[in-house]
């Protein structure tokens, strides 16, 4: 029960320390198992392993899997890629040199979100109008064509990716979210990547909580 709540505090504060303490990588072997990833602005997907420069992405989906009780990702739930994205952006956005400051929020262009989104296999077009459920947190201009996101920071947890394997359906990776005060997981995730032609280098073809 503790750690539900403590789970639950998490995803929906979002509102601890950012991130930016990854180190450069200097070789394109595979990396450790139980290595933890963070995302450096400037080094996706040049110079990065394909766990690196996906985190965000990630982070990102697995937070709104637990948020949404969902156990899987599909695209055809709407609700949950837009909270994705949402957390893509409200967490790492900040990050991009695209990106402006207003208060406790940021201003993205359109086609900046549509290079967020394309992490998740997805597309402004295919995901619609957003929803509902966050008015409160992302809203869109469309005299300016520009998304409005309210930040969010969670340095307590990072993504940990244990195992790794190239397969016909792409590279698939095992892991963890992980609390960092004490290192214990908040989720455990399998994830199928597949290389693509975007800022990221990758796409997210499948997502579970296992």
């Amino acid at each position: 029960m503790w750690k539900k709540l403590l789970t639950s505090a998490l995803v929906t504060s979002m509102l601890i320390l950012p991130v930016n303490s990854v180190s450069p990588a200097h070789d394109e072997q595979a990396p450790a198992a139980n290595q933890v990833y963070e995302y450096l602005p400037g080094r996706v997907p040049a110079q990065t392993s394909a766990e690196e420069s996906m985190a965000p992405a990630l982070h990102a989906l697995v937070l709104a899997l637990i948020n949404q009780e969902a156990a899987s990702f599909t695209l055809s739930d709407r609700e949950l890629a837009w909270e994705g994205l949402y957390n893509m952006l409200s967490l790492y956005g900040q990050l991009d040199w695209r990106a402006e400051t207003e208060a406790d929020a940021l201003l993205l262009p359109a086609e900046t979100v549509e290079d967020y989104a394309a992490a998740l296999n997805t597309s402004l077009a295919d995901l619609g109008s957003l929803p509902a459920a966050l008015a409160d947190r992302l809203t869109f201009d469309s005299s300016g064509n520009v998304y409005r996101a309210v930040c969010g920071e969670d340095g307590l947890s990072q993504i940990q990716v244990d195992s790794r394997e190239q397969t016909s359906d792409g590279l698939y990776l095992t892991g963890s979210l992980v609390y960092l005060p004490d290192g214990s997981p908040l989720a455990h995730f399998r994830v199928t990547l597949q290389s693509q032609n975007n800022m990221f280098g990758y796409r997210i073809t499948g997502m579970d909580l296992i």
